[in-house]
């Protein structure tokens, strides 16, 4: 029997490398909100550490002043994070509706090849049987002849 061929065997190749590269994109993208996510907890733990600390005993005028000072550039940091996080949200949403384009465009090329193959093989598989059973058939018209 021969080896199933897809005729568009390149087309399925483009659009897997297609999906592929769409899917590292979006990993980067996911990776990026990731970073930012843990700098905007990491400043929010700080803030709120430094204005417990702000009061503890045993503190002057001039680390009270500084951890005032810290804590307007933690707020500051904080709103500067929020926004490059919602700009990163929004670039990983556009990265996710590519990939999904790409997904589905490889998966119908995909799905053509499975039906095109279980076709392919269920007729190859049928034109067996008929060959065996022609076979078969002359073997005993000859051993009555």
């Amino acid at each position: 029997m021969r080896r199933f061929k897809f005729n568009l065997e390149k087309l399925l190749e483009l659009r897997s490398f297609h999906e592929r590269r769409a899917e590292l994109v979006l990993a980067e993208k996911a990776g990026r909100c990731a970073i930012l996510d843990d700098h905007l907890r990491e400043t929010a733990q700080a803030r709120s550490r430094t204005g417990r600390e702000m009061f503890s005993a045993g503190r002057i005028l001039e680390d009270y002043r500084a951890a005032e000072l810290y804590i307007v550039r933690l707020d500051r940091d904080r709103d500067r994070l929020t926004e490059e996080l919602a700009r990163a949200e929004l670039e990983r949403e556009g990265a996710r509706a590519v990939y999904i384009e790409r997904h589905k465009a490889h998966e119908a090329i995909e799905k053509l090849k499975e039906r095109r193959q279980t076709e392919y093989y269920r007729l190859a598989e049928r034109e067996e049987t008929k060959a065996l059973d022609d076979l078969a058939r002359r073997r005993v018209v000859e051993a009555k002849g």
